[in-house]
């Protein structure tokens, strides 16, 4: 077996911006190369992260992790893979040497030894049976991640099975090879929780329907599995054809906390925290990414989505833009299975017992976070806006032959949850 690198070399969107060394079994520290820092210190697209600003002092291990340990996955996803790969589970060093070659926004993170992929960037075509067993094989394949060093080698954070692939302009889907950009997930049904995919498809149908700014989805049907197709809102394509990155990065990597802190209880992100990092990004969207984040805050609690933590909002560094609140995503009820935890990720005016929200916790946020005393009557408004895009997709699901029992659990939790706070109760 090959020696450990000693270092690796960062790329944002394709080009050098550092290293990592490694100073242990599990440390590593991060540092900006010289041409990167003689940029423009000011310009927020430069940076990697906004817990890593540019400067010439090499980031202390403690401050390097958070952004680079929340590239790769989480929970039972990571140790298949560390197994997978002959890694202990807390080596984040030598997880992202493994599958650093295409990772969550423009960052690619590669073997110091290995500047480029570009000479083996393809995509393998797979036939419909070929996807069925990658789909089959997620719990023990986790990401369609291949050992080979010539294979698949990539990264997306998280804990739920998911295959990672480019979707061709054909429409047939392909594994992509030597750091090759995916730009699409399959999410299958899941053993535990029935109706997974139709639970989350029908969510962020919802969710683009009342107007918010949702990931693109949809439910399809492969080799007798059915699955939510998902589009990276990370990714874009150019005038030729060819995939590019966008970059972006989650709360946690923003605010500087690990992945372990991402729900509010365990020291993580709340609704306050998050606002006031989008009111210190340079970015002419200011207030209306403020008002879009606390409507997806909004949304997902109607929705019964009690796992909206901080690596579930993102920020997404677009060049038409500049910096802003990436689209929505991720977002489940999980109201609706028994053996979940009713408990909010990100408390509500200081209730994290969605039972017990009300109208008067809203007020409290708004206290809390800024927002002034009209957020209420906001809330009012959209939560009619939420029920009545619920009810519109309940029916179209219906029609277009899609419906499940889960998908009028989930209109339940809605009418519950809007009726309460637009009656003000």
């Amino acid at each position: 077996m090959n020696p450990p690198p000693k270092a690796l070399s960062v790329f944002l969107r394709g080009r050098p911006v550092g290293s990592l060394e490694r100073t242990g079994p599990s440390r590593y520290r991060f540092a900006y190369s010289e041409d990167a820092i003689q940029g423009d210190r000011s310009d927020p697209m430069a940076r990697l992260s906004a817990s890593l600003p540019l400067r010439e002092e090499r980031f202390k291990p403690s401050e390097s992790a958070p952004f680079f340990e929340g590239l790769l996955p989480e929970g039972a996803v990571r140790a298949t893979i560390a197994g997978k790969l002959g890694l202990s589970e807390a080596n984040g060093f030598g997880m992202l040497a493994a599958l650093g070659a295409d990772c969550a926004g423009a960052v690619t993170v590669l073997p110091e030894d290995q500047p480029s992929r570009s000479s083996g960037v393809a995509a393998h075509p797979l036939s419909e049976s070929r996807l069925g067993e990658l789909l089959r094989d997620l719990p023990r394949d986790p990401l369609g991640v291949d050992a080979d060093p010539g294979g698949v080698r990539l990264s997306l954070g998280g804990v739920q099975d998911k295959l990672i692939l480019v979707r061709l302009p054909t429409g047939e889907f392909a594994r992509p090879l030597g750091g090759m950009p995916s730009n699409c997930l399959l999410k299958p049904e899941h053993e535990r929780f029935e109706g997974l995919a139709v639970n989350e498809g029908f969510c962020m149908r919802v969710a683009a329907a009342a107007g918010n700014e949702a990931a693109t989805t949809e439910l399809l049907e492969l080799d007798g599995i059915r699955c939510l197709y998902s589009e990276r809102f990370d990714r874009t394509v150019d005038a030729d054809g060819t995939i590019v990155r966008l970059h972006q990065e989650d709360m946690c990597q923003a605010l500087g906390l690990l992945p372990t802190q991402k729900y509010e209880a365990d020291d993580g992100p709340s609704v306050a925290t998050v606002i006031a990092l989008l009111r210190r990004q340079p970015s002419p969207r200011l207030a209306l990414d403020v008002i879009a984040f606390v409507r997806a805050v909004l949304t997902g609690f109607l929705l019964g989505n009690s796992d909206a933590h901080g690596k579930n909002f993102s920020l997404l560094y677009d060049p038409a833009t500049g910096v802003r609140l990436a689209p929505l995503y991720d977002v489940v009820s999980t109201a609706v299975y028994d053996d979940l935890t009713p408990r909010l990720a990100m408390a509500i005016g200081g209730e994290d017992d969605p039972s017990q929200v009300d109208l008067l916790c809203w007020e409290r946020l708004g206290a809390e976070s800024g927002l002034g005393g009209a957020l209420p009557r906001f809330v009012q408004r959209w939560s009619s806006e939420v029920l009545a895009a619920t009810e519109v997709c309940l029916r179209d699901a219906e029609q277009e032959g899609w419906s499940h029992p889960v998908t009028e659990a989930i209109a339940d939790v809605c009418r519950d949850r809007a009726r309460r706070l637009i009656d003000g109760r």
